[in-house]
């Protein structure tokens, strides 16, 4: 049985206590807490945990802040980030998202949607390698030095469209518009194949095939969704690390 490391970065110990009492049962999982934000990347290039969680309000550093330290840390540079925090506002959600974290939950969250926000991210990881073709973003790399922050503007304007599309999909599936399902699978295929996201792009075309026949699974919808959240995980990982590539040239 692997075992899933989990580091919490939180300066209030009641929030340890707490996420270790919700995780008792889950014997695979192991926690350790971290109250000093300034000892965190220490820590976590001590234990290199599988998922790292972490509060936005810390003692001494901008939760945002350490975000883009552990993803500027090679250690951590690809290590999924789990914000947990007290305010429940979009507005903080997409600037923690922004900043580099690939998840965000109101703390504490109930015991179910932790242990699967936890498990998914922990298998996003552990494939990652899967997710996405590295020659893909490598390529959109090559040239000019301005490449880097079209590589960005494009990783963002996909993600932002496939999250619509899949939005569509889930509509057009309780609508049972099989048109509608065919023609947003088939075009989230083709940007998910020319950004490298092959799996997503697989997944894409068997459902165009599904609803082309007048049918769908409602499974294969599922799947897609979440396996687009693996891929803003990769994406996210990749766009840190561009960003801190163009800042050093």
């Amino acid at each position: 049985m692997t075992t899933i490391s989990l580091l919490l970065v939180d300066h209030q110990p009641f929030v340890g206590l707490a996420l270790r009492r919700l995780l008792a049962s889950e014997t695979d999982m192991a926690l350790s807490c971290c109250h000093d934000a300034t000892a965190a990347l220490d820590e976590a290039n001590r234990i290199q945990p599988t998922l790292i969680l972490q509060d936005l309000v810390l003692p001494g550093v901008d939760g945002l802040t350490l975000v883009d330290r552990f993803r500027r840390n090679p250690a951590t540079s690809a290590t999924p980030i789990i914000v947990l925090s007290g305010d429940d506002d979009a507005e903080t959600r997409e600037r923690a998202l922004a900043a580099g974290a690939n998840d965000y939950l109101v703390k504490l969250p109930y015991k179910a949607d932790l242990v699967a926000c936890l498990r998914a991210h922990a298998a996003a990881a552990a494939a990652i390698g899967e997710t996405l073709d590295p020659e893909v973003i490598a390529g959109f790399q090559q040239g000019p030095a301005d490449m880097a922050s079209f590589t960005i503007m494009l990783i963002d304007q996909f993600i932002a469209e496939a999250q619509q599309r899949v939005e569509t999909l889930h509509d057009a599936a309780q609508r049972q518009d099989t048109a509608v399902l065919r023609d947003t699978a088939h075009s989230l295929r083709g940007s998910s194949h020319i950004m490298g996201a092959r799996r997503l792009g697989a997944l894409c075309r068997d459902l165009e095939d599904q609803a082309r026949h007048g049918a769908f699974s409602p499974a294969l919808i599922g799947a897609v969704d979440r396996e687009l959240m693996q891929v803003r995980a990769a994406f996210a990982i990749e766009r840190h690390r561009i960003a801190a590539g163009s800042e050093q040239v």
